[in-house]
């Protein structure tokens, strides 16, 4: 019960508060069409006191004697003035008419989908679109009722209206208002109006008749019938089609190759030519289906609304679309030419930077590698220049749609690309920096190789056991980079390191060491080798061999064939070399053991 009474309060309160916004909207819309009212009755009663004056001065005219005096050629004046005066009245009239019906809301009368007159003003307590619709409804009264005879229609005139009656019925009124906003004389306008409702009435009778809903269902039982003979027509072709593609596939129907690639393989290209073939069946299916309704609907009167409706669904659409690409052609226009422009501009510069790349164009500063990356970044800036040229004509451009999601890439792609932006910078950097080239040799961090590849992101390393080693630039510009390619003309210092006891004198193992590198043919005797004293521990000294080579590729081999050599030579002649942790005697290798002396 508690739940009852307060929904009844809701009700009541939505109610009262949905009751004077309702009562609102009628007084604005009877204050709109009084005014128009007091408008046309201002402009009729104009017209009425300049017949009543052009009738005054007629009186006078023809009350004046026949001879010609003063009086009656100012009268005739006045009466030519007046005539003026009217023909100027009438079209300011007519212009503020034609203002009036262009800004005042109008109803149609429409009993049978067709418009037989639009109302625009109130007659007595009847609003324009009370009026309106209670002749639509005398209307379908008439047409529903089996005996009437539209021949029986009649109009009568009094003093406020010329009123079109049936027996006791009137279907409508028109007053001096609805003449003027005609442009006719209520009489006119009546009769006008007469015609228009008596041929509604006869022509959807005769619409509507069993003979005429007959012929109209064979007409749809025709249309479908064809409809279906097409559908036939369509699968027959579809059937022989496929027919003639397996029949002839191994005849007719060959790879698709780009050199010895095999692009489409023919059974793929057979499975394409039948996807198709099925494909424009179902459009021309949907076509003709599209077809045949507007053309079923237009049949009956009553879906004949649905026809244009249906029709509307594909032609608005497209007739908006040709519209927004006609509109849209100066933009198009401008585009290409700021594309035209930009591409040889883009040209021009590759082509200057390509001639400093080759060394034909010299620029002091400026070196030879610096050419291609410097080119890939002003192209960049020109790319991102047109782009921002070419962004206000683009379509959309403006809709929030474009620019949220304008938004979102760019926010992704500053979240998501913080990594590869130092990359890139990084590899600018190291670009103009020049610590390295393509082919040179170089170590980085403990990965020591010849660059195969610089890009924005990353530099590619091959070692000497052909292994890949890809370094990111960032890491490259964080560390130090050792370039063993930069000076490799002059001879590339590598060292060679032994410890041997302090027993041995220094002046012979100098002497054994500086007679190894003339028989390494990796290495330079020029500049000449040299010994270090490196360091004198507890138990032994640490000697340094430092020897010059060429190709810096080779330094790991050179120093295999000295390690060898260094043995050799070493045992040969007896002398013990220690290491921090081992302490070896020559006595315990047994191929010199028969030709050193015991110790």
């Amino acid at each position: 019960m508690k739940r009852l009474y307060i929904c009844f309060l809701f009700s009541l309160l939505c109610f009262t508060a949905l009751n004077p916004l309702s009562a609102q909207e009628i007084d604005s819309v009877d204050a709109k069409e009084l005014g128009l009212s007091s408008i046309l009755n201002g402009i009729r009663q104009q017209q009425i006191n300049d017949s009543l004056e052009r009738v005054k001065l007629q009186n006078e005219i023809t009350n004046l004697k026949t001879q010609n005096s003063s009086k009656k050629e100012n009268l005739k004046q006045q009466l030519n003035n007046l005539d003026e005066e009217n023909f100027i009245r009438n079209q300011e009239v007519k212009l503020k008419v034609d203002s009036i019906k262009k800004n005042t809301k109008r109803y149609a009368v429409a009993p049978f989908q067709d418009t037989l007159f639009f109302v625009y003003n109130k007659l007595g307590s009847s609003l324009a679109k009370d009026r309106a619709a209670n002749v639509v409804n005398r209307i379908h009264n008439l047409y529903e009722d089996d005996f009437v005879r539209v021949d029986s229609f009649k109009i009568e005139n009094n003093e406020i209206s010329s009123d079109i009656v049936y027996k006791d019925l009137i279907i409508t009124s028109i007053t001096e208002l609805d003449a003027l906003l005609e442009g006719k004389s209520k009489e006119e306008v009546a009769n006008q109006y007469l015609k228009s409702i008596q041929q509604a009435i006869s022509q959807e009778k005769e619409e509507n008749s069993i003979t005429k809903v007959m012929i109209r269902i064979g007409l749809i039982i025709l249309i479908l019938f064809i409809f279906y003979l097409l559908i036939l027509l369509i699968n027959r072709i579809k059937n022989y089609s496929i027919q003639r593609i397996m029949t002839e596939r191994t005849q007719r129907i060959k790879d698709v190759k780009i050199k010895n690639y095999v692009l489409i393989s023919s059974f793929q290209k057979t499975r394409i030519l039948i996807s198709s073939i099925d494909m424009l069946r179902w459009t021309l299916i949907v076509v003709m289906a599209f077809i045949m309704l507007p053309i079923i609907f237009s049949v009956f009167p009553f879906t004949q609304s649905w026809a244009n409706s249906l029709i509307g669904l594909f032609t608005k659409p497209l007739k908006k679309a040709v519209f927004a690409i006609w509109a849209y052609i100066p933009n198009l226009i401008t585009v290409f030419v700021i594309l035209f422009v930009m591409r040889y501009a883009v040209r021009f510069v590759k082509y200057i930077f390509t001639e400093i790349d080759k060394g034909k164009l010299e620029i002091n500063g400026f070196h030879r590698e610096f050419a291609m990356p410097t080119f890939t970044i002003v192209r960049f800036l020109l790319q991102a220049f047109t782009l921002v040229l070419i962004f206000p004509y683009l379509p959309g451009s403006n809709s929030d749609i474009f620019k949220g999601i304008s938004v979102f890439i760019g926010v992704l792609f500053s979240l998501g690309s913080s990594s590869a932006i130092s990359n890139i910078i990084a590899g600018l950097v190291i670009t103009y920096m020049r610590p390295f080239r393509i082919g040179d040799r170089i170590t980085i961090a403990d990965k020591t190789g010849v660059v195969i590849e610089k890009s924005p992101l990353v530099t590619r390393l091959r070692t000497i056991k052909n292994e890949e080693i890809t370094i990111p630039n960032s890491s490259i510009l964080s560390g130090n980079t050792v370039n063993y390619s930069t000076f490799s003309d002059q001879g590339i210092c590598f060292q060679v390191e032994l410890s041997v006891g302090y027993e041995e004198p220094w002046e012979r193992i100098h002497e054994l060491l500086l007679s190894i590198p003339p028989r390494v043919d990796r290495v330079n005797t020029t500049p000449a080798p040299f010994v270090l004293q490196k360091k004198l521990d507890d138990f032994y000294v640490l000697y340094e061999l430092n020897v010059y080579i060429t190709k810096s590729g080779e330094i790991e081999l050179a120093k295999s064939e000295i390690f060898q050599l260094i043995l050799n030579d070493f045992l040969a002649a007896g002398i013990e070399m220690n290491a921090p942790h081992i302490y070896s005697k020559v006595d315990f290798v047994p191929q010199f053991k028969g030709g050193i002396d015991q110790i």
